[in-house]
């Protein structure tokens, strides 16, 4: 582990909730599904499964709607047992540089709660890709990281939370692509097709705000790229997670252009 961040730092996860690094990253896989809008690193696959994760844990979760994100701990041992988190649709102004969080100190572990009470986890509001498509940052509009303070913790397989002088400021999701999923199943174990996270990328560049109010407005320009998307994608082998993009986008095209 960084000498960055020890198994005794505490980290704020909110304004309310203190955590430490303890024990091994989760076993779980990522899922990012397009459909649903999350990532999810969770040993829940449906929503019996999910009903029993949320009985045997504590913590955040989108009760009536709040718009929460979703971290669970044990109710046993206070450790973190799964998260899910909302993909905001809104771009990152293109002024903010991410090249640090990448190369920020990393520790590897799961989280141990402070506390056993619920508590509420706000999900980022805008999110940055890079043109290789291979890491997906999700943050708030208001953090303001620089080179210095930052760290990661690396909590799953190609998930790193990201913190600021110890206080939360967002995440990453590294070879996003990889991971495509439609909702909580199981993304392939073997490498996704050369050319889906350019597919990805695309996808990402193109169902934003505001374009995402101006295809909904039938704008015809939009509807163009959305076309030359699909096409691209039909060249690609076939895998899961190619269509996983491509019946999304067409949903959307069908419910927006009625074509």
């Amino acid at each position: 582990m960084h000498d960055a961040i020890t198994r005794d730092s505490r980290l704020a996860l909110t304004d309310s909730l203190s955590v430490t690094v303890a024990g091994s990253p989760l076993a779980h896989s990522p899922g990012y599904s397009l459909p649903g809008g999350f990532v999810s690193v969770s040993p829940h696959t449906d929503q019996q499964t999910h009903e029993s994760l949320l009985a045997e844990t504590f913590g955040s979760v989108d009760w009536l709607w709040s718009g929460d994100d979703e971290i669970r701990f044990g109710k046993d041992d206070a450790m973190l047992r799964g998260f899910t988190l909302a993909v905001p649709e809104c771009r990152a102004p293109d002024a903010r540089d991410f090249t640090p969080w990448l190369s920020a100190p990393l520790a590897y572990g799961a989280f141990h709660s402070l506390s056993l009470e619920n508590f509420d986890v706000r999900p980022t509001e805008i999110r940055w890709v890079d043109e290789s498509a291979q890491h997906l940052i999700c943050t708030f509009r208001d953090a303001e990281p620089g080179p210095h303070g930052l760290v990661r913790v690396r909590a799953a397989q190609s998930f790193d939370f990201v913190f600021a002088s110890n206080v939360y400021i967002g995440w990453i999701l590294t070879a996003p692509a990889e991971f495509l999923v439609r909702e909580w199943e199981i993304p392939p174990p073997d490498r996704a097709p050369a050319g889906l996270a350019e597919a990805l990328y695309t996808y990402l560049d193109t169902f934003v705000e505001p374009n995402i109010e101006r295809m909904q407005d039938k704008d015809p320009t939009l509807l163009g790229q959305v076309d030359s998307l699909l096409t691209q994608l039909t060249l690609l082998p076939d895998d899961p997670r190619r269509d996983v993009i491509e019946e999304h986008v067409a949903d959307f095209r069908s419910d927006w252009y009625e074509l």
